[in-house]
């Protein structure tokens, strides 16, 4: 692939996200090329755009009444520039390298209070659904991201490893998530999951269809629950 086509799969790709999250086609406007040129310039990867967007409309979603919609791509700047700065941040920590001026603990400590508020949200929306093994599953997941953000204000945390601490949290809370399905949702969830996927399974190895399936399943899951995803890079 030459760089010129690379460039061109990169916009496209992040503007196919945006619309797609939009529910709705919308033609990008000039500052919005020009700042997905900025974030190519800058090697963000294009997995912590898409991540950065889909954090962006998730939160909005949450919070802001039908019909209103988010009509320009800098609405999502801040968090993509965020997590490519936690990114940079990690990567250099675990190659022993020179970071970002700011110490990486002071950001990873930063980043743990940022998912420990998205907590408090769902916490109470589950609690007021009446979801109660869910908010056991958060309390405890809040009791961890408290116990991380710590470690790290005291310098204490670990960089190498810290993503897989948050991936258990995160695995732990999703089958909290699960045990507080309705025979219904559950039986939904299923269902829109294999539609989903009814277009690619035949094309892939049973193996990489279970993990596929299980990574779709959880991206319904949270939709359904107003879940965050525990990670570095959210």
């Amino acid at each position: 692939m030459t760089p010129a086509d690379d460039r061109e799969k990169y916009f496209r790709a992040i503007e196919d996200e945006f619309s797609r999250r939009r529910s709705a086609p919308m033609l990008l406007s000039p500052r919005d090329w020009s700042l997905i040129g900025t974030w190519h310039q800058a090697g963000i990867p294009i997995w912590i755009v898409l991540q950065g967007i889909d954090n962006v409309f998730d939160a909005f979603e949450r919070r802001a009444p039908e019909p209103r919609r988010i009509n320009s791509l800098s609405y999502c700047r801040q968090e993509i520039e965020t997590l490519f700065e936690i990114y940079r941040t990690v990567r250099a920590a675990e190659a022993g390298a020179p970071g970002p001026r700011e110490p990486p603990e002071r950001i990873v400590a930063r980043h743990m209070g940022r998912l420990s508020r998205r907590l408090r949200e769902t916490t109470s929306i589950a609690s007021e659904a009446g979801h109660d093994a869910l908010v056991a599953s958060l309390a405890t997941a809040s009791a961890e991201l408290k116990r991380l953000r710590r470690e790290a204000r005291a310098g204490d945390v670990a960089l190498h490893g810290l993503e897989d601490r948050l991936r258990r949290i995160d695995e732990a809370m999703l089958a909290g998530a699960r045990a507080s399905l309705t025979d219904e949702e559950a039986r939904r969830l299923h269902d829109d999951t294999d539609d989903r996927l009814a277009g690619g399974k035949g094309r892939m190895t049973p193996e990489g269809y279970a993990s596929t399936r299980s990574a779709a399943e959880g991206t319904l899951l949270r939709r359904l629950r107003a879940l965050p995803r525990l990670t570095l890079f959210d």
